[in-house]
């Protein structure tokens, strides 16, 4: 029995460490997400829309349809639930074997997958508090993220076979995910010259701290890659992945549960 316990706990100090601290941050988002999904405003939505042509009046023109209605507040404890899930996760007996072997080996594929879906899910609703409410560009954004953050994941499973470090899956991961932001940056931008206050204030601020913390992101993995300092040491950009996800997702989830809820 003891043995099969053991088999399943970190053989290092430093898996030991990465668990407890997977831990701590699951724990934490768990709480929050929770916390957010209680007390969160759910009569706050925004319409999903698409368009298509049909016969009118004029003539064949592009016709507007909304297909639901989103609660907007939702979304937060929602990708705070994920990451929760995920944390919890790669520190659990069943993975955290595992999950030491990929940071001994400079990779982490769980991490990619959840911030794939978590942070495009983060992106959507940033969009639509902008005004990008069709489907097909909700979808759009959303496939992009998806695959700026699998070009992470491709980034260090591609330079695991290289003697000097290849960029390109960085490259790509950089032209796919700067679009969704230039997009949304001119859907912000015209809403907010065309229609005074049309956006709130919190979505403005939401928008300009995300966009800020996504771009860490990249940075992290620049210096991981660049060897600078103490992130010559995968497990220290590891752990820089860990704080930089808490304290985005916490930070946006808390801005737009509150400011749903003219807080």
């Amino acid at each position: 029995m003891d043995k099969a316990v053991q088999a399943v706990k970190p053989a290092t100090k430093l898996g030991r460490q990465l668990q407890s601290f997977n831990r701590i941050a699951g724990l934490t988002h768990l709480i929050q997400g929770i916390t957010l999904f209680l007390i969160l405003n759910d009569e706050t939505t925004i319409p999903v829309i698409t368009r298509f042509f049909d016969e009118t009046s004029d003539g064949v023109q592009p016709v507007s349809q909304t297909l639901f209605a989103f609660p907007i507040a939702l979304i937060a404890p929602i990708f705070l639930l994920l990451s929760a899930a995920a944390h919890l996760f790669v520190s659990s007996p069943i993975y955290v074997r595992k999950y030491e072997q990929n940071i001994e080996a400079g990779i982490n594929p769980a991490r990619w997958w959840e911030y794939a879906i978590s942070s495009s899910a983060m992106l959507v609703v940033l969009l639509m508090l902008g005004g990008l409410i069709e489907l097909s560009s909700i979808v759009f954004v959303f496939t992009l993220n998806f695959i700026m953050n699998l070009m992470g994941l491709m980034m260090e499973k591609y330079n695991q076979l290289t003697e000097k470090t290849s960029w390109l899956p960085f490259n790509i991961g950089v032209l796919a995910g700067i679009v969704p932001w230039i997009m949304g940056g001119l859907y912000f931008w015209v809403s907010t010259n065309n229609i005074a206050d049309s956006i709130p204030v919190y979505a403005q601020f939401g928008f300009l701290l995300t966009f800020l913390f996504f771009n860490t992101f990249a940075i992290n993995m620049w210096l991981q890659y660049k060897k600078v300092g103490k992130w010559k040491v995968y497990a220290y950009g590891e752990r820089a992945y860990i704080v930089l996800s808490l304290v985005s997702k916490s930070a946006l989830g808390w801005i737009i549960v509150l400011g749903t809820m003219g807080v």
